[in-house]
């Protein structure tokens, strides 16, 4: 076993962690000392970036980028394994398998060689807080002991999806805590992703891929309150108690990591900001003050609903967007 080329992938100095097979998942990146929240575990820049084109153009990108490589570059490269044992029958296969791609539209396609070596998780102990093809960070979203498996999300989309549609999109099947078939967390995971997904959708107007959800898969079913979202109509009061229920539904799905809080915050915080009616305003001020997620949600949830002086211009406001967006790239579901 000592013999494998993965054993031999360069890692950074003083990496805290290392590469070794991962029962059931071929290989991982398992930590070698206690890593902290919020500490970085990997910086990595993409050995060539390929832009978005056909099968055909792509494959004769990718060996012209892999000549403009250094001989170490080159011979980094040349380790990697087709699911970490043989290796590749074509250089496009590597791309897919050892790739991320950035949020351009086309996107563009980095490849990475330590950052592929790390395994998915749809309860993920780190993240990649933002996505570019040139270059990757990853965090730990939690504390991590030594000798445990790091694990990453391989969508932000999968944190509003059942298990069913988790394993369709990845093409393989996690075995994380939330997809343990016949166990009440996982019952209960499917619940929250499904009300994350719905809450999103009437806070954005449109379903996760960006587009407007179809009678064959409804998300939302109240025919009023899918027109309402769908024409951005929601009152403000009640974006700040969606925005709040979906803290809590990640909190409680272990899915709260302190970047996800800070984008989210953004739609708790700032309808307070915007409120023009003095009680609403007032209300919502006493929720900030509150210590605890459920605690704000516990007392916002009295203005669900209530209407603010504010909400035919914040109605305007999303239009606009919305429109902005019409045809082009899907508005970001986390924002």
């Amino acid at each position: 076993m000592s013999s494998h080329p993965y054993y031999r992938l360069q890692l950074p100095h003083g990496a805290s962690f290392e590469l070794k097979p991962s029962q059931g998942k071929g290989w991982g990146a398992f930590a070698t000392s206690r890593i902290e929240r919020g500490s970085i575990i990997l910086r990595e820049r993409a050995l060539f970036v390929i832009r978005d084109s056909s099968p055909e153009v792509i494959e004769n990108c990718i060996v012209a980028a892999a000549c403009q490589l250094s001989p170490n570059q080159k011979a980094q490269l040349l380790l990697l394994r087709d699911n970490g044992s043989k290796e590749f029958a074509n250089m496009l296969h590597m791309l897919a398998e050892n790739s991320f791609s950035s949020t351009n539209e086309p996107p563009d396609h980095g490849l990475f060689v330590l950052a592929s070596r790390f395994n998915h998780s749809c309860l993920p102990n780190a993240m990649i807080p933002s996505t570019r093809a040139d270059a990757i960070e990853l965090y730990a979203t939690k504390d991590i002991e030594a000798g445990e498996e790091i694990y990453f999300c391989y969508s932000s989309d999968l944190k509003a999806q059942t298990k069913y549609e988790r394993h369709e999109y990845l093409d393989f099947s996690c075995d994380c805590k939330a997809c343990m078939p016949g166990t009440p967390f996982q019952e209960l995971s499917d619940l929250r992703r499904r009300l994350i997904r719905g809450l999103l959708y009437i806070l954005r107007g449109v379903d996760l891929d960006g587009k407007i959800q179809t009678s064959q898969s409804p998300v939302i079913v109240d025919p009023e309150l899918k027109a309402a979202a769908e024409t951005r109509n929601i009152p403000l009061t009640s974006r700040m108690v969606l925005h709040l229920l979906i803290v809590v539904f990640l909190e409680e799905e272990g899915l709260l990591d302190d970047w996800g809080v800070e984008i989210l915050e953004r739609g708790v915080i700032k309808p307070v900001a915007l409120f023009l009616s003095t009680h609403n305003h007032q209300i919502g001020e006493l929720a900030l003050a509150q210590d605890a997620w459920t605690k704000k949600l516990e007392v916002v949830f009295q203005l669900y609903g209530r209407k603010d002086p504010a909400d035919d211009m914040i109605t305007q406001m999303f239009q606009r967007a919305s429109q902005a967006y019409a045809g082009g790239r899907p508005m970001p579901a986390w924002s």
